[in-house]
């Protein structure tokens, strides 16, 4: 069973889609500040392509003049802050606002950054697995906050991102880095999905709509209707990367499949 993603502690999941009104969100982001944690506000609307996305952080954050306005160097500033205030102080970023990152082709690898940042502040942990005694372990966790979109809609883009792994639990979608590249990290197993959502492109491909629904629904333990809503996207990407094959219209079968 799935842990309740935190704010405050040392552990995965690393990034959350989620919404404002999440009851879950208040109470992180309360006991962050209450045990002397930062809460930061940036504001997604901005975030229309990695150079946005770089000019967001550096000035929100206050990266110093080295910043190189790239996604390792991303990496490297975030979990080696030193932004007005920080102490040390454990933190949690916000991305409000973040429904129209869905449309970006940029999404997968953003996920990916922010969760080996948190990993890199979290763990503070050397090539070999062992805990860097230099580095103090700070708390970093980011959540996407999400006006009108399911935070299933973005469970397929998600997936996409280097060494990623996702999972649904209480209609959040949750992002965290297996154990397979990155120690310390959560097994590439249950509840966790790992790597690209691939294992039912042959049946997508195939038209086989029910089954690829019933993969996914299995895989990643959502409801029908999640699934589809996977489906939906995974096959727009297919049919992007196989453009002139045939593809299924899922929409047709939606209706179909929700009964």
């Amino acid at each position: 069973m799935m842990t309740k993603p935190t704010l405050t502690e040392h552990r995965s999941p690393w990034v959350v889609f989620t919404s404002p009104a999440d009851p879950w969100l208040a109470s992180e982001t309360a006991a962050l500040v209450q045990q002397n944690g930062l809460v930061l506000r940036l504001d997604g609307r901005e975030m229309r392509d990695p150079g946005s996305v770089f000019r967001t952080f550096a000035r929100e954050l206050s990266f110093l003049g080295y910043f190189g306005h790239n996604w390792d160097a991303l990496v490297d500033c975030l979990h080696d802050w030193h932004g007005p205030g920080h102490g040390n102080q454990d933190l949690a970023i916000l991305i409000e606002h973040a429904d129209d990152l869905l449309k970006s082709d940029f999404l997968g690898l953003f996920v990916s950054v922010l969760a080996q940042a948190a990993w890199n502040s979290n763990l503070r942990l050397d090539g070999d697995g062992e805990l860097d005694e230099w580095r103090q372990r700070i708390a970093q966790h980011f959540v996407f906050l999400l006006d009108h979109t399911a935070p299933v809609a973005f469970t397929e883009k998600a997936a996409r991102g280097m060494d990623v792994a996702v999972a649904l639990a209480d209609g959040r979608l949750l992002v965290t880095l297996t154990d397979v590249d990155w120690p310390g990290g959560d097994p590439a197993s249950a509840p966790w999905t790992a790597g690209p959502l691939s294992f039912a492109d042959k049946e997508i491909l195939s038209g086989m709509t029910i089954k690829a629904v019933k993969l996914f629904r299995d895989h990643l333990g959502c409801s029908i209707h999640e699934a589809l809503d996977i489906l939906q996207s995974r096959s727009e990407y297919l049919h992007r990367e196989h453009s002139g094959g045939h593809m299924m219209d899922c929409d047709s079968r939606a209706t179909e499949l929700a009964e």
